[in-house]
């Protein structure tokens, strides 16, 4: 037990002291001793002032959310489906909030909030057709994996309409580029509504640990132990899916961080199970952290966040299965 929390506490502490490093790096460089003065209050530079409070804090703290929320969710999700295979998005709920983004930036005008709010809305929408058309059949994990790949594939096909009948000069480039992903935009009132969603699923999802444990010996044992299967199972893939949803209708679309850092967790742990899920928000919010500071550092112009996610997923996962056959 000691062991465990000293390496949680180990990454926990890197992961803050990345974060306070990242304060400085930029277009606009700090130093350590200089990002420190303006955290204590101490005299500083007003442009100063402004970069570290005004664009790099809320900018790092909606990266930590969005890193831990995805990782949180990657792993409620592996554990639900007991497959170290699946992601977030298994559920059409990536396809969902897609399709809505492009919907509004064809069909209502575009803007920030109508362009989150309908990605938020389609997104809850294809999960919740999924969930409910799973309902009724006798092997619901499998029939969720199913329905979800059905609802994906519409939402998917509704997508590649609206990007054929956009307008390829203003329209089609927005979507584009929303695809992709990116914390440009980040401010505080994101960054909060992100938290919030997080922490409140978070909580809930506490509560539900010792079942979700006893369901990952199986549906049959964890009904004879007195585990009500489908509520658990329904309430714990609700609240991963909101807040998923949440965080991709802010920030676009963020590959891989969701199947990735729970299988670093496991590694890191030299365990396979729900008390993981800590670490796996550790891992989350350290690679999505070092990612965004990679896209905004490294080039001339800032990368789409999903460029480098999808390239450092793809390096890792390869690392793991070698590590893994060589095992």
């Amino acid at each position: 037990m000691k062991s465990r929390r000293m390496k949680t506490m180990l990454l926990l502490t890197l992961l803050i002291a990345l974060s306070i490093l990242c304060l400085g790096l930029g277009r606009y460089q700090l130093s350590p001793l200089e990002v420190a003065r303006i955290l204590m209050g101490l005299p500083a530079e007003k442009m100063a002032r402004t970069v570290v409070f005004g664009m790099r804090i809320p900018r790092i703290l909606l990266v930590l959310f969005s890193g831990c929320g995805l990782a949180l969710a990657g792993h409620v999700y592996q554990v639900v489906f007991r497959n170290p295979l699946v992601s977030p998005d298994i559920l059409g709920v990536g396809a969902g909030c897609s399709f809505g983004a492009a919907f509004g930036m064809v069909f209502l005008g575009g803007g920030l909030y109508i362009v989150g709010g309908s990605a938020f809305v389609c997104g809850v929408l294809v999960v919740s057709l999924t969930i409910l058309f799973a309902r009724k059949a006798t092997h619901k994990t499998l029939s969720l994996v199913l329905w979800g790949i059905v609802m994906s594939s519409i939402a998917s096909s509704g997508l590649m309409l609206m990007k054929y009948s956009a307008d390829p000069t203003k329209h089609l480039p927005s979507i584009e580029f929303w695809l992709m992903g990116g914390f440009y935009q980040a401010n505080y009132q994101s960054a909060w509504l992100v938290g919030g969603c997080v922490l409140i699923s978070i909580l809930i999802l506490y509560r539900l640990r010792w079942k979700l444990k006893v369901m990952m010996l199986g549906d049959a044992q964890a009904r004879a132990l007195g585990v009500s299967v489908k509520k658990v199972r329904l309430l714990a893939l609700t609240m991963s899916t909101l807040m998923v949803a949440v965080i991709i209708s802010v920030v676009g679309l963020v590959s891989w961080i969701g199947l990735i850092a729970p299988h670093l967790a496991k590694l890191y742990m030299k365990r396979e199970d729900l008390s993981c899920a800590s670490v796996s928000m550790c891992f989350g919010g350290l690679l999505l952290l070092g990612a965004d500071t990679c896209a905004r550092t490294l080039f001339p112009a800032e990368l789409p966040i999903s460029i480098l996610t999808s390239f450092m997923g793809a390096i890792m996962l390869a690392i793991i299965l070698i590590q893994s056959r060589k095992q």
